[in-house]
């Protein structure tokens, strides 16, 4: 998940303190305080998010359940009903059923990619389909910068969605000390998005909870 950069270049780039004001935004329309877990399931199912494009036009973001070969989902542009779609895999909705974390962890990043790259799903929706896919890398070698790349982005916002800064210290200050094992009770993530986090936060403290 964390490995190297395997995006495009992103419209902008975002540093990991635009991203966790973003994140804390999103929260707060969702209705979760920082201490509280989110229901991923609740919010996939229940989607009701619009975001402007540069046109300034409204476009509702919704969630779906198709069969993907290979893929545990992705976002889109639906040019025919003006709405972006979080695709999800019969499998990738089963995490999500079960409570897994990686289904979680789905569900916020591809959240990320419709909050931030937004009109980049609008002109790849409009692509032919050779020139969608090669839009999609696997992993070749980039030439940009982290803060500057699609997944990058997505990822770091789905850890400020999922696990916030403000939430981590008051965690902190609750048990004295963070640990991984600690935020993977309460936020209900994967011991490895965890660890990932724990790292951030004590490396970029002041940064990410500055008002």
């Amino acid at each position: 998940m964390w490995r190297g950069l395997v995006g495009a270049r992103a419209d902008r780039g975002y540093s990991y303190r635009n991203l966790e004001r973003m994140a804390a935004h999103v929260r707060g329309l969702l209705g979760y305080s920082p201490t509280e877990a989110i229901d991923t399931l609740h919010l996939f199912d229940g989607l009701d998010i619009a975001v402007v494009d540069e046109t300034g036009r409204d476009i509702p973001i919704r969630g779906a359940v198709i069969e993907l070969n290979g893929s545990e989902g992705y976002a889109k542009y639906d040019s025919n009903r003006c709405v972006i779609e979080i695709l999800a895999s019969p499998a990738t909705y089963d995490w999500l059923e079960k409570g897994h974390p990686r289904g979680g962890f789905f569900v916020a990043h591809e959240l990320g990619h419709c909050l931030l790259h937004t009109d980049q799903l609008v002109r790849l929706a409009q692509m032919p389909k050779a020139e969608q896919a090669a839009h999609h890398r696997s992993g070749e070698e980039v030439g940009h910068e982290a803060y500057e790349d699609t997944e990058w982005q997505a990822n770091a916002f789905a850890s400020a969605l999922l696990m916030p800064a403000q939430g981590l210290q008051i965690l902190g200050q609750e048990h004295g000390e963070l640990s991984p094992d600690i935020i993977v009770e309460h936020f209900h993530v994967s011991a490895e998005a965890a660890r990932y986090r724990l790292q951030l936060y004590n490396d970029r403290k002041t940064e990410l909870l500055q008002r």
